[in-house]
């Protein structure tokens, strides 16, 4: 079995034998071995979280046999360009790809081929309806984050209401692909701060950490941020787009840590800190939530 990205292949599952570094998925990077493509791949399947992936795989797999499932599926994902393959398989990526040709998603016998919802992490309901919109269950709230942060001009996943959720923009594409935070290998998934987000995505990652402190987000965990990189090359391009607010509004005062991190980094860095006067001044602008407009006003106030 060896894992592909597009149609390179990166590693021999089997030999365990890296075949092309710079492709491999981040956490792969440093010990490439077993070990770590197990590690990947389990953080990779997410019906374990993903309550609509679940149900999809226990109506068609049935309860566990997970390997089974990553084989059958090739673990074909809508965020990125990995995938399993036998050596042998006489296919290309752009013949099993979601990103090419339709996905299965539940509505009849199962068939073969691509259940990308199966990779989808979080533990709110969600599911690829197309290969351009994800669907949430509920999180309306995500619709106004969106919108304020479009506004901003701070990148973010477009997002709108549908049948009693939420829809949000695929913005990835077979050319760039989004690497989550979690996939990296470059972050504790148990110890990392604000500081860590820093260090990796500098002013991107401040925008994020200030504007999490607005919307008084208290889950930006490992899953809900992460990396665009280049299918070609391997390379790590950019921060992606921000997603996932579905907790906004975890904060709703005006003195706790969100807010007061916003506020120290932006007075101990001059950037950051015509960021937060730039940010926090359109908000005050625009219509929108009285808890927002707040909050935006104490870090203001704070820097």
């Amino acid at each position: 079995m060896i894992l592909m990205c597009k149609d390179k292949a990166v590693y021999d599952i089997k030999k365990e034998e890296v075949i092309k570094k710079e492709l491999l998925p981040g956490l792969m990077m440093k010990t490439a071995d077993n070990a770590s493509f197990k590690s990947w791949i389990k953080k990779r399947y997410c019906s374990g979280t993903n309550t609509l992936a679940r149900q999809l795989r226990g109506v068609t797999f049935g309860q566990g046999n997970r390997i089974e499932i990553d084989k059958t599926t090739r673990a074909l994902s809508l965020s990125d360009c990995y995938w399993l393959k036998e050596e042998s398989d006489d296919i290309n990526f752009a013949s099993v790809s979601p990103y090419y040709v339709d996905f299965w998603k539940g509505g009849e016998d199962y068939r073969g081929g691509s259940i990308p919802t199966l990779y989808v992490p979080g533990y709110i309901s969600k599911a690829w309806i197309s290969g351009e919109y994800l669907y949430k269950t509920g999180c309306g709230i995500e619709i106004e984050c969106s919108g304020i942060c479009l506004k901003a001009g701070i990148e973010c996943a477009e997002v709108k209401a549908y049948n009693g959720g939420i829809i949000v923009k695929n913005f990835t594409d077979a050319d760039y692909m989004l690497e989550q935070a979690d996939m990296t290998g470059r972050f504790d998934d148990e110890d990392y701060t604000d500081e860590d987000i820093i260090r990796e995505y500098g002013a991107d990652g401040y925008k994020m950490i200030l504007i999490d402190a607005v919307f008084g987000n208290g889950d930006r965990h490992l899953g809900n941020f992460g990396y665009i990189r280049d299918t070609e090359s391997g390379a790590y391009i950019k921060m992606a787009p921000l997603y996932d607010f579905d907790h906004a509004l975890d904060a709703k005062g005006e003195n706790d840590i969100l807010i007061k991190n916003a506020a120290r980094f932006a007075k101990g860095n001059i950037d950051f800190n015509n960021i937060a006067e730039s940010i926090t001044n359109i908000i005050a602008e625009i219509k929108c939530n009285d808890i927002f407009k707040m909050r935006a006003e104490k870090i203001r106030r704070c820097i």
